[in-house]
Formats: structure tokens, C-alpha cells, sequence
């Protein structure tokens, strides 16, 4: 069979942001999206498949461009937008998030102004990177090596740590420090960048001994407390590792540092917790109104000043006329974590009620809880199967923070029915909220709020936060 011939490039004007990447028009008007492209620029791509295309050249920057602030910008998988100023980025993500849940042109539906923590860089609490025994190249480098003008280039082969390109695990972008991290964190990884252990786990052959590194900051820039994981298979030399943990713990900011075994197949920074090298696995979150710990593989938010301002808005959403002057009842806090949005806003209830799947993350929360001094339960398990077996009764508030797939359908359909009066829905994906809105308005819920809350500069990834309120009866669920 005939190859089919590339199509040929074309220039692409990018108006808006999508999910994943950003919207181009030819000039004929066709759409393609382009992954790693800012608004308002003009650009050469490929076209590929799927309504896709490969980001080339720029041909006209955007009028508010700015230089990317990491040298490997456009080679690793993680940050797309890094040509954009942060006040673009939010606008868009803005105008996305009404798109996606279709409140573009809907009176009814009152939209607030989009919230973001000031820093555009340095703001992630938490940094996962990868080992691995082969390094990504560019195309420019392939062209030197073919041309065999390269002498100067780094091997290709070794022991790497850095992230992965986008969509592809087999290789290795090498990195000796990341600006969405901290300082401290950013001297963790060129530390242990510099001493290459090794060998790198090969994902395409399931060999080698070093998997991931896995930084959390409980801190701050000027006091930051670093819990570091060396997530390893169950063969690497115990002799080894301490002798990592040795070097890196006396990094300054650094508390703990942990050893996590994973002899699995799958491409995660988990396992199980194998050592603990120095200091100890938790890591001690102080928010606002709580003290908390947080288990070393326990969810949180991974921008912490964006967190703050993102309960607020929870907080808010619950009460827009202000706080109540009495206990408002019962506040149930499902995908709950180790319960901080319950601990966040439990002096404006008699009882919090938590639902986590996680459960080393309820234990933290009850501890949590006693530490705070906070009344209320918390169970272990997932949401649709825990929640009806729960006594409702006089339950009148509602968050769910539920992961980027959304709520799952027989949780849906159950919060569908149930009497409160308002219900908080803290969405990371967007889309799953626009789709989970039906299930709950049919169900006698009525949207009246949105608000978009930017904890991740940098990406096309926005928190949504929607309040509902009860209308009516329920509709009988199919």
C-alpha cells in the first residue's frame, strides 16, 4: 500500500485556547489544534492527524509575546502557555472554562471575575520527574548527528532525570531544575541530576532500578520544608540510596527524604513506602485557619497561595450573602483528601461528614480534625458506594472536589436527588462538570454561579468552581 503523502504546511492565526492546546485557522479557515502555541500569533505547522497539527516556525509573534522563562520550553511535556504574559493566560482560560460549560451567553447564570495567586513561576509545591535511559533530541540535533557534525552533543544513552516529551515515555528530556518550582527544590534536582544514578528504569523493557523523583515543599521560598522521594524498584542497592539521601538531605530545606519501592508496569511515582531515610513521611501544611498533615503521597493542591484563594471562592459560593451567624448544619465534603476544604470552612458548621477513596488520606484527616478541633466523621471508600449508605438528614451544604474525570455517574445521579440547599462543584476538568450538569439539574439543582481559579500558570489546566442551588422536586433518574 501507497504511503499517503504529508500534507503540506500551512500558517495557522491562533485565536483561542482549547483543553489541550490552542486554536488555529488556516487561511481558508479550517481549524487545527497545536499544542504549545500562544494566542495571537501566526505560525507554520503540519498538519497531522486528527485535526492536529505540529507546531513548526512562528511567523508573527503575538503583540504581548514574552520569552519563555525554561530552556527546554517547547521539548518537555509539561508547560504550553510560557509564551504568554499571565494576564492572557487567565483571559483565556476564562473564556475556556465558560465555553466548555456552555455559560458563554446565559443570563441566568452569573459569571465572577477569573482568581489566580499572583507568581506565574515557582509556585508548585510538588515536582515529579522521571529517570530514564534514553535522551530525547530535537530535530535540529538529528540533523548535526546525521550529518555527522555531531561530536559536541550529549550521548544519547545513560542514566537521565528530567520529564518527558509530550506523549512520550521512552525518552528524556534532561532538566537540572524546573522555574514552576522553588529555589530549594530547583537545588534538589540539579543535585541529583549531577550525581546520575543509575540504571534508569527502562519503560520498553522494564528494566533498571531508578524510577522517579518526587519533590513536596510544605514551606515557603524563604522557609521551605522539602519531603524528597526516590521512587526505585525493589533491586537497587539499599547502599545506594543512602547514600543519595545522605547528599540530598543536607540540602538546604530539605526535612525528609523517603524510599518508595514500585517493581510495576505502569508509569507512576507511587509505591510502596519501603524506607524512611530522614525525618518523617508526612508533610505540615499551615492554610489560613488550620494546621495540617499531609501523608508524603496524600492529594493536595500543588499551588498553595492558589489553594488559599481558591477556598475563598468555595467559602464564598456557600454564602455569598456573607458567613452565617449560627452553625449552618451539616457539610458534606466529598473526594474530601485529608479534609482540608471541610477543616477550611468547619466553624460555619456543627458537623463536617468526609468521603475519600485514599485511606491513608482519611486517617490524616481525622487526625487532622482532632488537631483543628474539629467535629465530624470520615469515611473510606468511593463516593457512589458511601455516600447512600450515609444518613442525609439535615444535610444542607454540599462540596465535591471530585478528580479530572468528573463525578462518577451513580454519584451523579445520588447527589441528583439529594435535599440540601446549595451544592459546590470544584471541577479541574471542566468539561466533566459541563457534563455532569445535566445529571444535577435534572435532579431539581440550578446552576447561578461560576467562577474559573487559576492554579497552574504556565498550562492549559483551570479549576472551575460552579454553586447550585435547589429548584424543585426531583425528576425520577432512569
Amino acid at each position: 500500500m501507497a504511503r499517503r503523502k504529508p500534507r503540506p504546511p500551512t500558517s495557522l492565526r491562533l485565536d483561542r485556547l482549547e483543553e489541550k492546546q490552542t486554536r488555529g485557522l488556516d487561511p481558508a479557515g479550517r481549524e487545527l489544534l497545536v499544542r504549545g502555541a500562544p494566542v495571537g500569533a501566526v505560525i507554520e505547522a503540519r498538519p497531522s492527524k486528527g485535526g492536529l497539527g505540529v507546531r513548526l516556525s512562528t511567523i508573527t509573534p503575538a503583540i504581548d509575546a514574552v520569552e519563555p522563562a525554561c530552556p527546554v520550553f517547547g521539548m518537555c511535556g509539561g508547560c504550553q502557555l510560557q509564551e504568554m504574559p499571565l494576564g492572557a493566560q487567565r483571559r483565556e482560560k476564562d473564556d475556556l472554562v465558560a465555553r466548555l460549560v456552555e455559560v458563554h451567553a446565559d443570563p441566568t447564570v452569573r459569571r465572577h471575575p477569573i482568581v489566580g495567586a499572583p507568581p506565574a513561576y515557582g509556585y508548585r509545591n510538588k515536582l515529579e520527574l522521571s529517570f530514564g535511559p534514553q535522551r530525547y533530541e530535537t530535530q535540529a540535533d538529528r540533523d548535526l548527528r546525521d550529518a555527522e557534525l555531531g561530536a559536541e552533543l550529549p550521548p544519547l544513552r545513560g542514566s537521565f532525570l528530567g520529564f518527558h516529551p509530550p506523549g512520550w515515555f521512552a525518552r528524556i528530556v534532561p532538566v537540572g531544575g524546573c522555574p514552576l518550582g522553588s529555589p530549594a527544590m530547583q537545588a534538589v534536582i540539579a543535585a541529583v541530576s549531577a550525581r546520575s544514578p543509575g540504571p534508569a528504569w527502562d519503560t520498553t523493557r522494564q528494566t533498571g532500578n531508578y524510577r522517579h523523583l518526587v519533590i513536596r515543599d510544605a514551606g515557603t521560598v524563604q522557609d521551605p520544608h522539602l519531603v524528597v522521594s526516590f521512587v526505585t524498584t525493589s533491586t537497587t542497592p539499599e547502599a545506594e540510596i543512602q547514600a543519595l539521601a545522605t547528599e540530598v538531605g543536607a540540602l538546604p530545606g530539605v526535612a525528609s527524604v523517603l524510599w518508595v519501592e514500585n517493581d510495576g508496569v505502569a508509569e507512576v511515582a507511587a509505591g510502596r513506602l519501603r524506607a524512611v531515610l530522614q525525618g518523617a513521611p508526612v508533610l505540615p501544611f499551615r492554610l489560613s485557619r488550620c494546621a495540617l498533615d499531609l501523608p508524603y503521597d496524600g492529594f493536595f493542591q500543588v499551588n498553595t497561595e492558589g489553594a488559599e484563594l481558591l477556598f475563598g471562592v468555595i467559602e464564598g459560593a456557600l454564602f455569598p450573602d456573607g458567613p452565617p451567624a449560627a452553625p449552618a448544619g451539616l457539610l458534606f465534603d466529598l473526594y474530601c483528601g485529608v479534609g482540608v476544604i471541610g477543616l477550611h470552612l468547619a466553624r460555619h458548621f456543627e458537623r463536617v461528614v468526609g468521603v475519600e477513596l485514599h485511606a491513608g488520606s482519611v486517617e490524616q484527616a481525622r487526625q487532622n480534625a482532632v488537631r483543628n478541633g474539629v467535629a465530624g466523621e470520615w469515611h473510606t471508600g468511593p463516593v457512589e458506594e458511601v455516600l447512600p449508605s450515609l444518613a442525609l438528614e439535615g444535610a444542607r451544604h454540599i462540596v465535591v472536589d471530585p478528580p479530572r474525570v468528573g463525578l462518577h455517574p451513580r454519584a451523579a445521579k445520588f447527589l441528583a436527588t439529594v435535599d440540601a440547599d446549595v451544592l459546590v462543584y470544584v471541577s479541574c476538568g471542566p468539561r466533566a462538570l459541563a457534563r455532569d450538569r445535566p445529571i444535577l439539574e435534572a435532579g431539581g439543582w440550578r446552576l447561578t454561579d461560576l467562577w474559573s481559579v487559576d492554579l497552574f500558570p504556565q498550562t492549559h489546566h483551570v479549576e472551575a468552581v460552579a454553586r447550585y442551588v435547589k429548584t424543585r422536586s426531583p425528576e425520577p433518574q432512569p
